[in-house]
């Protein structure tokens, strides 16, 4: 059925929500209007209607969409040959435009809720698991609708009961997720926004492998649906969200915000209970302060001096160094009246001393924010490849905790650390899934290529063996003892006419029937006929060797003193080996730093214990191994 032009920008311009529904799984939200003119294939300047309008014309348009227009609208891409079939994702689809599609299909709106609870509440994956819908529905369900949109590629299940998951987009892209359950009974769920992360921060295997994209709505609150469906089906509930995995959730600022609000309305999760966590894109906090919405602020901190904190979080400087933001978190708590978390994730020997927790006690203080609205979350390292620092161990984190405390009365909680053995940390996995692939890939090559090799060889014949300088004559003696007599005969001729002496000039001619010129016939080996030649060969050799004098000898006095010298050996042979020799020559440094201040405690007497005591001994060992590398690196 052909619409009429009126009729196709009406249904074009109603589409900014309801046809989120029926985007194809690899496009997501922010491409509608491509969904749309797949769907209706209308001509390029409806499109152009769309752009236009204003969000106030959308909606009032949107009240007059009917199920008559729905129903053509999935009609013409049933129709289309150029698209795929287009399915409607149950887990993200809001309930009004459940309810619409419905209503397309002759069922009640009533229909969309149970739909949803079966979906939502009972965490079912199966349409056929749905029993009070009849079975009719269902077959459409089945046929125009999924559960879901994300690919779980890997999923790994720590032994503190931390599940950690890779998902795989419809591009291919890997984004990871973490379900965390607590003693008591929360369970807290770290989403990412972002496939990759832009912001550089050294230390974070997500900042390590760089930015590939934003997140759509529907990507972000996924995560989240699945996560407080399952919990759902095992009588439990998602009780928190952490924007915190791969991704900066504030510079994918819009998408993350719409995504939150379903959170809130559609899963039932407090806003309170939902924090965004932020290295500091300073324009965005600001927006943030303007949202009706009361969701936690975290801002990774990790340093109080700018030129550190520049060189950990690159970004730093982006949005206008520490002074900035820390200007706008006092902004932030006055105007919401909301307390804000910094993060400080704890490297040892670097930003765990109780020296920095001063600077940092002193930076709030500089700068007016209030003690009572802040609290820091310290979170000891996650050690990842791309970085040399190590955890802070215990004994430096209550100390620091204890200065911030008795000294600036700032309240700091060191934060469990959840999911060591699995690498729960961000990025972590999606790094070992891609160097899993990585090496998968080179080894196909591998085989590959022998395959190849293999299937070439077939076809070479093999070549029979060379005999190199060996010639068939028809004059050549059949008989041993025929060529022995001719060979006699040929040496005494020889001694006969042999007369010359050193230094005589010999006089000789050409034969006629030798032809230079053709050079192709002669000389192509220059292996010898017989014995004959070789020994008349031996002889003009000799015949050189005495026009030219003999080399004098030279007199060597001690056998030692041309003895080659040799010099200390080196194993850095190439570019690889020059960058793990300074890798491991800064290692060592920071080491025998960090002994020194050992000694200094020791010295002052300050008791060590038995970890620190270990380092010391190997004091020596250290030493060594720096000269060697400084030696193999000059």
């Amino acid at each position: 059925m052909r619409m009429s032009r009126a009729l196709s920008s009406l249904i074009v311009v109603s589409s900014t929500r309801f046809i989120r529904a029926f985007q194809p799984l690899h496009i997501s939200s922010t491409q509608n209007s491509k969904v749309t003119s797949s769907l209706l294939n209308p001509d390029q300047n409806y499109l152009k209607i769309v752009q236009r309008l204003k969000s106030t014309q959308q909606r009032r348009i949107r009240k007059t969409l009917n199920a008559s227009i729905i129903e053509e609208i999935i009609d013409e891409s049933k129709d289309s040959n150029t698209q795929p079939a287009l399915k409607v994702n149950l887990l993200t689809i809001h309930e009004a435009e459940l309810e619409t599609l419905l209503a397309s299909w002759k069922q009640p709106k009533y229909r969309a809720k149970q739909i949803l609870s079966w979906v939502h509440e009972k965490g079912i994956t199966d349409v056929n698991e749905m029993n009070n819908i009849p079975k009719k529905l269902r077959s459409l369900l089945e046929e125009y609708t999924t559960i879901g949109t994300l690919e779980l590629d890997v999923e790994v299940v720590s032994k503190d009961g931390t599940r950690k998951r890779a998902y795989r987009l419809k591009d291919n892209q890997l984004i990871e997720s973490v379900l965390m359950p607590y003693e008591d009974g929360r369970q807290t769920a770290c989403i990412s926004s972002q496939a990759g992360c832009a912001m550089g921060c050294v230390f974070c295997a997500t900042g390590q492998m760089g930015f590939a994209r934003q997140l759509t709505p529907d990507e972000i609150f996924e995560q989240v649906a699945k996560f407080s469906a399952e919990l759902k089906k095992e009588n439990k509930r998602l009780s928190n969200v952490v924007m915190m995995g791969m991704g900066e959730p504030l510079a994918n600022y819009r998408n993350v915000m719409e995504a939150i609000k379903r959170m809130n309305t559609d899963l039932g999760i407090g806003a309170r209970k939902i924090t965004v966590s932020t290295v500091g894109v300073v324009p965005n906090i600001r927006k943030l302060m303007e949202e009706d919405l009361q969701v936690r602020l975290a801002v990774s901190l990790h340093c109080s001096s700018d030129e550190e904190r520049s060189q950990l979080l690159p970004a730093n400087k982006r949005y206008g160094g520490l002074d900035e933001l820390m200007n706008t978190i006092r902004e932030y708590i006055d105007t919401t009246n909301r307390r804000v978390t910094l993060e400080w994730a704890l490297i040892e020997n670097e930003n765990d001393t109780p020296e920095v927790a001063r600077q940092l006690g002193q930076l709030l203080k500089r700068f007016g924010i209030r003690r009572d609205m802040t609290h820091i979350n310290l979170i000891p390292l996650n050690p990842t490849g791309g970085y040399e620092g190590s955890p802070s161990g215990r004994k430096n984190v209550n100390e620091f905790v204890n200065v911030l405390d008795k000294e600036f009365g700032i309240k700091a909680t060191p934060r469990v650390r959840r999911g060591i053995d699995i690498d729960a940390g961000c990025g972590q996995l999606k790094a070992a899934v891609k160097k899993k692939e990585e090496k998968e890939l080179k080894e196909k090559e591998i085989l590959e290529a022998r395959s190849a090799v293999e299937e070439l060889q077939k076809f070479v014949e093999p070549s029979s063996p060379q005999m190199v300088g060996v010639w068939e004559d028809e004059d050549e003696p059949e008989d041993l003892e025929q060529e022995a007599d001719l060979k006699a005969l040929y040496n005494d001729r020889i001694r006969k006419t042999n007369t010359l002496k050193h230094g005589d000039i010999v006089n000789f001619e050409l034969h006629d029937t030798v032809n230079l010129d053709n050079d192709e016939e002669d000389f192509d080996d220059e292996s010898y006929e017989n014995d004959l030649d070789k020994d008349e060969a031996a002889r003009l050799i000799n015949l050189v060797k005495l026009s030219f004098p003999e080399p004098k000898v030279v007199d060597q006095t001690s056998e030692d003193e041309f003895k080659p010298v040799v010099g200390p050996t080196t194993t850095i042979i190439d570019e690889d080996s020059i960058r793990k020799a300074k890798k491991r020559r800064k290692k060592l440094l920071k080491n025998l730093k960090a002994i020194n201040k050992l000694k200094d405690m020791q010295a002052n007497g300050k008791a060590l214990n038995e970890e620190q005591m270990e380092k010391v001994e190997k004091e020596k060992e250290w030493k060594d191994e720096l000269e060697s590398v400084e030696h193999n690196l000059q």
